[in-house]
């Protein structure tokens, strides 16, 4: 194991770092709390560590070799338990002559009780990432007993998308011929995706990481049942995303092919998919949590390339509806409901169960149907809201009171 890790620690002293395009998500690097990035697989984590590492480095905060990082999934360092970080610290020393200013250890649940080690006194402002259900921020906060604050990365926003595809706006992009591209490459962000490999590769490409991507999720993250019936639990949500899908629906549908299953099994499948950022279900906005529980919920997948990869025909006004529920996840919003009268409400977004604001997502380009804005009329006085939005392809103005705005608008805070 020595050895491994001196092999690890001088490959990563003499390789440098690799080229970055920067996120948009930033991490503060003066702070003596432990940070902690949790997000689905492939959606940036160690990229970011890459870019805080950059930043430290351009600022003259930290040399290259005062700073540490480590991959816990490299092949040499497999089997690495708890009692070995301080080999790591000790190598590191010895290779370099200094101690470490900054630690970065990616894929930190592969170190089992790796919160004990981190409870003694450490000379050095520590970054932790991880992306299966062990290093969700409710355990982290328990292994690393309060002292750290985790910050959630998800797949490319629009913006970085845009950034990443070299492509640059102006305020002015209503009246420039940039607003017919601006909408093609929205929908080829809908169409593919924002995993940032996947938007950086071409062709073909596109699609062959997507189905890696998507196999990682069966083999890795849904693992407490076997492949086949994870593929089958995974396809099924990916099918019915942006839909009511309940429980029993999925339990029903795995009995029907004769997978022999239980529903705590299945309900534990669901816990696992939101664990590791693969999929959400959002419930209906109810002040009672029996009822919540109770009623049925909607579901959203973590990016809305998997439909495509998986062959399913193509459909814009769910993949916008799904954009718009990581987008706000994305912005911070921890209270995301749907609403249901004798129309539906695509989201409700409150604080402490008091709804704050509605959003009506539609693919409407050159007028909005009625049945969207009756829905919003409902739900307003329902629940005495007046923040209410329609979210559609391309058109923009007001409907019946009701402020519309093109998503790629409101995706880039335009509005």
């Amino acid at each position: 194991m020595e050895e491994g890790i001196k092999s690890f620690i001088a490959e990563w002293l003499t390789a440098g770092l690799p080229k970055l395009l920067e996120r948009e998500v930033t991490l503060p690097v003066d702070k003596d709390y432990i940070i902690t990035v949790t997000g689905g697989r492939r959606s940036g984590k160690t990229y970011l560590l890459y870019q805080t590492i950059k930043k430290i480095i351009e600022g003259r905060i930290a040399t290259f070799d005062e700073i540490l990082y480590v991959d816990f999934e490299d092949y040499r360092l497999r089997g690495i338990s708890v009692k070995d970080l301080d080999k790591i610290i000790k190598a590191f020393i010895e290779l370099t002559g200094k101690q470490p200013k900054y630690i970065f250890f990616d894929e930190i649940q592969n170190v089992k009780d790796y919160g004990s080690w981190f409870r003694k006194r450490l000379n050095a402002r520590v970054f932790l990432t991880g992306s299966s259900s062990e290093l969700t921020p409710q355990k982290i906060a328990d292994e690393l007993r309060g002292r750290s604050v985790n910050f959630e990365i998800y797949p490319l926003s629009f913006r970085e998308f845009l950034k990443f595809k070299g492509f640059s706006y102006t305020p002015l992009i209503d009246y420039t011929p940039q607003r017919g591209k601006i909408l093609s490459l929205l929908r080829e962000y809908l169409y593919y995706g924002g995993y940032p490999a996947v938007v950086l590769e071409e062709g073909k490409g596109k699609i062959a990481l997507l189905k890696s991507y998507f196999e990682s999720v069966i083999v890795r993250d849904l693992s407490i049942v076997k492949p086949p019936i994870a593929e089958l639990f995974a396809s099924f949500i990916i099918s019915n995303y942006s839909n009511p899908l309940s429980m029993n629906k999925v339990y029903n549908y795995l009995r029907s092919l004769g997978v022999k299953i239980g529903k705590e099994t299945v309900l534990e499948l669901f816990s696992k998919a939101r664990d590791t950022y693969f999929a959400f279900l959002v419930e209906e906005f109810e002040r009672s949590e029996s009822k919540r529980r109770a009623n049925p919920k909607k579901v959203y997948i973590i990016d809305t390339g998997y439909p495509t990869a998986l062959g399913y025909e193509f459909s814009i006004s769910r993949a916008m509806e799904n954009a718009v529920y990581i987008e706000l996840l994305r912005r911070g919003f921890k209270e995301v409901f749907y609403w249901k009268g004798k129309k539906e409400v695509d989201f409700v977004v409150s604080e402490k169960f008091e709804p704050k604001s509605l959003i009506q997502v539609t693919y409407a380009s050159d007028r909005v149907e009625e049945r969207e804005v009756e829905g919003l009329m409902e739900a307003r006085s329902a629940l005495k809201v007046d923040d209410a939005l329609i979210l559609t392809w391309d058109y923009e103005g007001e409907v019946k009171g009701f402020k519309a705005l093109p998503l790629w608008k409101w995706l880039l805070n335009l509005s």
